[in-house]
Formats: C-alpha cells, sequence, structure tokens
C-alpha cells in the first residue's frame, strides 16, 4: 500500500488523542494465515493460468462511544504471495472510518472521514491483480449548531475534501462544501428541515476534467417510531461548470424506509433520483455499525471525474435469531453521466448473505450476488453471477480453521470478456476476541 494512499487513514485514526479525552476504544482483530487456489488466476477468457499461493490477512474493528467522541473504523490488510511471477506479490488494504469531536456540547462538533477501498482501473474489464487501484476519498471539517428555541435548530457545516486515486489521475480532486440547515421540530417523533448545500469542485488535471460548483436546495421530513423509522427529501440541484456556460439542473428526491414489526425481522425501502459522483459515494458508504472486514473486496466504482444522474430503488430484508442470519437485497439502478456517456447503464441485481451456526463449534456461511449491466452507449450487457460458502471450526475461544470456497463467473456480449474463476481458501486464524 503506497504511503500517499495511507496519509488520510493515519490522519483519521490518530485523531482518537483529542484533547481532555479519555480514550478506551474497543479494538477487535481477527489475523488468518493460509493458502489459496485460484484456476484462472488472471481472468483470461481462454487459457487459464491454475496457481496455488499464500495468503494473508489482518481485519481489524476500533470503535468508542462517550459523552466527547464517537469513534469507529474498520479494515483489512491482505498479502498474496504468488507463484511463478505472474503477478507481482501484492498488498491490498481497505480502511473505513469516522470520528466526531464534540468539542462544545450542543454548539461545535468536528467530523474527520475516510475511505481507502479498491476498485477497478478499468470497469469494462474483469477484476484482476493487474485492473486494481486504491481510491482513497478524506473529510474533515466543523459543524456549528444554533439553538433558537426548544424546537427550532441552525446547523452549519463546512468540509474540506480529497480524493485521491492510485492510477486514474482525472479522479484527483480538492473540494470545498457548505451546508446550512433549519430545523423544526414538529412532534416528539417528527420533524422537518430545510436544507442549502454549496459544494465547489477543483480536479488537479484541468485538460481531461471540468472543475463546477453544484448547489442543492430541499426539504426534508423525518418521523422515528418504536418499529418504523422514515425519512423524504424533495429540492433541486444544479451544477454549473467554471468553464464555459454549460449547466445541468434536475430535480432532488430521496426516500428511506425501515420496518422492524419484531426484533428478528426488518425491512427497509429506498428510492432516489439525485446527482452524485465517486467520491460522494464513498464517504456514504462509511458505516457506524460495520463488522470485522474478512476479505478485501474490489468495488465496482468508475473512477472518473464526471458526476452522474442516478436512480435507484432498494431493498433489503433481514431474519435474525440465535443460530440464524440471513439478508436478502434486490435492486434497480438508472445511471446517466454528465460529461461522457461512455458509462452510460441500466443495471439490476440481488445480494444475499446467510450465517448458521451449525453447532457451537460450528459455523456454516454462504452468499451471493447477481447483476445484470446494460451499458447503453456501448451496446454492451454482462451478468455476473459470485457465489461462495465457509465452513469455519472454533476450536478455543481465539483459534479456529475455516474452508472458503467461491465461484466468480461473468458473461458478456464483448468479444473476450466472458470469464469464469473458482477459489478455495483453507485457513487457520486468531481472534483477540
Amino acid at each position: 500500500m503506497h504511503p500517499k494512499y495511507l496519509r488520510a487513514s493515519v490522519i483519521a485514526t490518530s485523531l482518537v488523542c483529542v484533547p481532555g479525552t479519555a480514550w478506551a476504544a474497543r479494538v477487535d482483530y481477527n489475523l488468518d494465515l493460509g493458502m489459496e487456489w485460484n484456476d484462472n488466476v488472471t481472468l483470461a477468457p481462454s487459457d487459464p493460468i491454475d496457481q496455488r499461493y499464500l495468503r494473508s490477512g489482518l481485519g481489524f474493528l476500533v470503535t468508542e462511544n462517550n459523552s466527547s467522541v464517537q469513534a469507529h473504523a474498520d479494515g483489512r490488510i491482505e498479502y498474496r504471495d504468488y507463484e511463478d511471477d505472474v503477478f507481482t506479490d501484492t498488498v491490498d488494504g481497505t480502511l473505513s472510518g469516522s470520528l466526531n469531536w464534540i468539542a462544545i456540547p450542543q454548539r461545535l462538533y468536528f467530523l474527520v472521514e475516510d475511505n481507502l477501498s479498491i476498485q477497478p482501473v478499468d470497469a469494462l474489464v474483469p477484476d484482476a491483480p493487474g485492473n486494481r487501484q486504491q481510491v482513497n476519498v478524506f473529510s474533515a471539517g466543523p459543524t456549528m449548531m444554533f439553538n433558537w428555541s426548544p424546537t427550532l435548530q441552525g446547523q452549519a457545516e463546512l468540509r474540506y475534501v480529497n480524493s485521491d486515486a492510485e492510477v486514474t489521475d482525472e479522479f484527483n480532486s480538492q473540494r470545498l462544501a457548505l451546508a446550512l440547515r433549519t430545523i423544526k421540530e414538529l412532534t416528539p417523533t417528527s420533524r422537518v428541515s430545510l436544507n442549502v448545500q454549496a459544494q465547489r469542485v477543483d480536479f488537479e488535471d484541468d485538460i481531461v476534467a471540468r472543475d463546477y460548483n453544484r448547489y442543492d436546495l430541499f426539504g426534508r421530513y423525518s418521523r422515528t417510531l418504536a418499529q418504523f423509522e422514515l425519512g423524504t427529501d424533495l429540492g433541486y440541484s444544479r451544477i454549473e461548470y467554471r468553464q464555459g456556460s454549460q449547466t445541468r439542473s434536475e430535480p432532488l428526491f430521496r426516500f428511506d424506509a425501515t420496518w422492524s414489526p419484531s426484533e428478528r425481522h426488518s425491512l427497509t425501502v429506498m428510492a432516489s433520483s439525485q446527482f452524485s459522483d465517486t467520491a460522494i459515494d464513498a464517504l456514504s458508504s462509511i458505516q457506524a455499525d460495520a463488522t470485522l472486514p474478512q476479505n478485501v473486496l474490489t468495488g465496482d466504482a468508475v473512477v472518473n471525474a464526471s458526476p452522474y444522474e442516478i436512480r435507484n430503488l432498494d431493498l433489503e430484508y433481514t431474519f435474525t435469531n440465535t443460530r440464524l442470519n440471513f439478508m436478502v437485497a434486490p435492486y434497480v439502478q438508472k445511471r446517466n453521466y454528465v460529461d461522457s456517456d461512455e458509462f452510460d447503464q441500466n443495471n439490476h441485481g440481488l445480494r444475499s448473505d446467510l450465517h448458521w451456526l451449525l453447532r457451537r463449534s460450528l459455523t456454516l456461511g454462504m452468499y451471493g450476488t447477481y447483476e445484470k449491466i446494460e451499458y447503453t452507449q456501448l451496446g454492451r450487457e454482462d451478468e455476473t453471477t459470485r457465489v461462495g460458502a465457509t465452513l469455519r471450526y472454533q476450536w478455543t475461544r481465539h483459534w479456529s480453521a475455516g474452508l472458503e470456497w467461491e465461484r466468480y463467473k461473468r458473461d458478456s456480449n464483448a468479444v473476450g470478456q466472458s470469464v469464469s474463476q473458482n477459489l478455495v481458501y483453507l485457513s487457520i486464524s486468531y481472534s483477540n476476541r
């Protein structure tokens, strides 16, 4: 991992030593070492290369929640030692985290966020070690609160955002974002707000990337009950390029609702139509309730400088009890890029995950994803399936052994882009808890 892309991550995690805070964070980690077999290590459409190689990884989760600091960071580092110089030995890593320091209670907060991920260099080519790059998005700034009355508040946010990609230089940018909000509490369970946001985006490479300003004006209504949560945004967005007179305006709509009829069942619905870009998506993906990462996954983002209009509908159902956890999440999405229509796409898919405690020391996990992408301007369709299973035996409190299997298959109408791959990973793991 190049030090350049660890810079923001180090800043985010080192801020745990904020003044006047008794730091007593919970740290969970898992260290694994094993042998992985891959029947198509280069993801070639023909003449695949079969190989066994050493693989090791360290996953961690750091959390803290007290009156002065709310912080979390989760990440994983993996090393692969390839044979026969098919690829040079690789070290991949991901990190996601945020830290909120309450400098003055109910008056002044400082928020730091960072997302370090692995993304493709070329989104149209299957995932392989030669098609990966590290992408880092870092954000920091203050939030000021104004309590005008017991039911009326004001809020001002200022953020500096830095975006870096290891290979795709056109993505690299700096931006300043300002948000002003007025929040009115209607009842103890509902509130409305008026939000004005402005963002100035400056790219390092002005030849292929165009600097722009973005403005958002929207109202929000939210309601929180014991078994039901609802939120909806409605407004307008505008993008203005600073070179030339081109502008783009679109309605802004976001909706999310979660129904939990019991502790075991939960159903979430999300829908939106809005402008976004790869950097905003990276910060939006940071989750305060993340779990200990077990793998370093390559994302599917198109890493470029163009904002895009995205329309999507997502459903997610979860079931949880003492021995079985299950999740299924279908979705549909349409994405249109503002600067270049090469990657305009319609896609739909499904994600699912299951964990079953077969006995006290034996756990079975199964997962699957399916996605179909239609690139509307290229006349191309890709259909991708990934299924896998894990079996883990816990022979002591800290030590366990695991067997993992995964099959990846991609069917495409583009010549030479249909590939398949099988992986098997046998490992021994040590966890501190």
